[in-house]
């Protein structure tokens, strides 16, 4: 791994978790939220500490460069992300649908009462 890709990895480990924290403290992220993206970011500092376990990982697996491997990894990690967002996603969505139902049928059975 070049030393430009460790620096970087490093900058990119502790902007992450300052802007985390401070997500958090501002209450714009909550905690639990927050947890994956601290352990990205220190992810990103023990890759570029101890790059040799992924030196091993990139010969087994037979991608052609390191560099390479820790950009498919991350793409990876962010994509099952993604996909663990999307079910929060859905499930909140069907919950909204749910409330805005029942919502929408009291506020109907209110209407017939004030008609009566």
């Amino acid at each position: 791994m070049t030393p430009t890709l460790r620096v970087v990895l490093v900058i990119g480990s502790f902007l992450t978790t300052y802007y985390v924290a401070r997500k958090v403290r501002k209450g714009q992220i909550q905690i639990d939220h927050s947890l994956f993206w601290v352990l990205f970011s220190l992810f990103l500092l023990i890759t570029s500490i101890f790059p040799e376990y992924l030196e091993h990982l990139t010969k087994f697996i037979g991608v052609y460069s390191l560099s390479n491997m820790v950009f498919l990894v991350i793409i990876f990690i962010l994509l099952f992300k993604l996909f663990l967002n999307s079910i929060i996603l859905s499930k909140l969505e069907t919950k909204i649908e749910s409330i805005v139902q029942e919502i929408a049928l009291k506020e109907l059975e209110e209407g017939k009462n004030d008609k009566e």
